[in-house]
């Protein structure tokens, strides 16, 4: 873990244009902003006409979404990040080095996705739940990913004829599919310091999740 955050203050609660510190009211204002934003980008279609849906095309989406709240949106983290569960486990994310090389990698996987022509339905969802799971596991900014990669995972749907409708899903649910399929574990402190014991990947969930929430676009 960093000593030091440049992205949240000493109790957790990140910097903002408010210059709130108080994670509830940041979380109140930061909903406000960010579902207008949110509807602006997909009832708009502010970026969907994107040439390459590559790490640039993310930030450009997370810059739009968190615009009003964060100096620092559409920026990749600098700090390595994790999150728990609601099991008390650690979700763990990829470390900054490897943010920039992950996605030039998976932008190849993108761009071969929105090209196929022979795709059944059911492939395009494969492909999708894919993609998703390996830019989850990169998470490349401090704070907003999930809404950011949700208006990105429709909009790349969309090339393909799908439609992803993410208004029914279960958020404790989606949190710990998510989690599941990326790297997790116990976090443990012992004589040789902190670590993780990691715990077997589980896609499943998040696979049912995708094929639940996916639609042909018509």
């Amino acid at each position: 873990m960093d000593k030091v955050n440049p992205y949240r203050d000493e109790n957790g609660v990140p910097y903002n244009k408010f210059h709130l510190n108080n994670q509830q009211e940041v979380d109140l204002i930061e909903y406000a902003f960010t579902s207008r934003r949110m509807a602006e980008m997909l009832t708009e279609h502010i970026l969907d006409k994107w040439q390459s849906y590559d790490l640039s095309h993310l930030q450009a989406i997370h810059q739009h979404l968190f615009q009003d709240m964060y100096d620092w949106a559409g920026k990749i983290r600098t700090v390595h990040l994790n999150k728990y569960m609601a099991n008390g486990q650690i979700s763990v994310f990829a470390s900054p080095d490897k943010i920039q090389s992950g996605w030039t990698k998976l932008a190849q996987e993108i761009a071969e996705f929105r090209t196929q022509t022979d795709l059944s339905f059911d492939d395009k969802v494969k492909k999708l739940t894919e993609i998703f799971i390996k830019a989850n596991h990169l998470h490349p900014f401090a704070e907003g990913n999930g809404r950011s990669l949700q208006v990105f995972m429709q909009q790349l749907a969309r090339t393909q004829n799908v439609c992803l409708d993410y208004r029914d899903t279960h958020a404790e649910d989606w949190n710990r599919a998510c989690a599941l399929s990326g790297v997790y574990g116990d976090l443990i402190d012992d004589e040789h310091g902190r670590h993780i014991i990691r715990q077997p990947t589980d896609r499943e969930p998040i696979k049912r999740i995708f094929r639940e929430i996916a639609y042909p676009l018509v």
